[in-house]
């Protein structure tokens, strides 16, 4: 690490416990609901690839949402075009699927395609046994991981106004 100036060190010192206090309150609130923790962490990314406002976090949430969604609908529609066509039933639904998304990039509210698919990518690592509550579900502990982030940046653009740099 290259030699920085004493506030500097301690900016970067009191933004490390933050991240780390958020993460560990979020986490702790998941296994206390018995949700997972890693979908949670799914959202703190969503939320992270979007600059820091509130505005981006609504669009990172309605994009995972809506990507979770996606995924259960790609599942669908794969279950029925198996018996239909075979194995190409697969690159047919990807196929369709990534083309949807990609083809939303740069529309205001739903053009967070990272979003997307960081939500796609939940819904299928997360098998839930039952589709539709496992939309609800998954929806719900990634929004806590987007509130969680959103706490992070807010609490570490807050802690530094003041201080004499």
């Amino acid at each position: 690490m290259t030699a920085q100036s004493p506030v500097l060190w301690g900016k970067y010192i009191r933004d490390t416990l933050i991240a780390a206090t958020v993460a560990s309150a979020a986490a702790f609130t998941c296994y206390m609901l018995e949700l997972p923790p890693w979908a949670m962490f799914v959202g703190w990314v969503a939320f992270f690839t979007q600059p820091n406002s509130a505005s981006s976090a609504i669009s990172s949430g309605v994009c995972i949402a809506l990507g979770i969604l996606m995924g259960m609908t790609a599942a669908i529609v794969n279950t029925l075009l198996q018996p239909v066509v075979g194995g190409i039933a697969f690159a047919v639904t990807v196929f369709s699927v990534a083309f949807l998304v990609v083809s939303l990039r740069g529309l205001p509210l739903v053009g967070n395609i990272i979003a997307w698919f960081l939500g796609l990518i939940t819904f299928f690592a997360a098998h839930p046994a039952n589709a539709l509550s496992g939309v609800i579900g998954l929806t719900i502990v990634t929004a806590l991981g987007i509130l969680a982030g959103y706490c992070c940046s807010y609490l570490q653009s807050i802690t530094g106004e003041g201080n004499a740099t």
